[in-house]
């Protein structure tokens, strides 16, 4: 019996919940022809596709209790993945829709001054005097805002902090 590959079958995921959802409960039938290629020291696997070479990795979601799920990355040395693996997409629609919450009740605009950090050449945000990316990083140091997704970053998996 031949062994055919469904790796085409799976697109990137879009991120919303529903799609997150639907691979954790498809990702037991994609994982029948991969190979384990190593472990992160954070929970995460890689993954290669036994037929195509496609690369995968298995990360937790931990806002679906937990739960295991798989998606494709792009190609990448072992020795690299295992320093940093790939962000992985239930964190950041968990990330996206705190911080577009936040967003939702705080406007941040820009003043005619400058941002008060050190080789910023940003615009102060009103009644601020820091720039909305030093306001935010010293919200999220805080706790008062989600930490940005730990991982590398890739297309077409990505996020704007406004």
């Amino acid at each position: 019996m031949s062994k055919s590959c469904t790796c085409k079958k799976y697109s990137a995921l879009k991120l919303t919940r529903d799609e997150i959802s639907i691979r954790i409960k498809d990702s037991r039938k994609i994982k029948k022809h991969l190979i384990i290629k190593s472990k992160s020291d954070k929970g995460h696997h890689l993954y290669v596709c036994e037929i195509c070479q496609q690369l995968w990795q298995l990360s937790s979601a931990w806002n679906w209790g937990g739960k295991d799920y798989l998606f494709k990355i792009p190609e990448i040395e072992i020795e690299d993945w295992n320093l940093e693996p790939f962000i992985s997409p239930a964190d950041l629609v968990i990330f996206s829709a705190s911080m577009e919450s936040y967003f939702e009740k705080n406007k941040l605009v820009d003043s005619e001054n400058d941002c008060k950090r050190e080789e910023c050449d940003k615009k102060a945000i009103l009644k601020d005097v820091l720039c909305k990316t030093h306001f935010i990083e010293s919200l999220q140091r805080f706790g008062l805002l989600p930490k940005s997704p730990d991982g590398k970053i890739f297309e077409p998996y990505t996020y704007n902090v406004k």
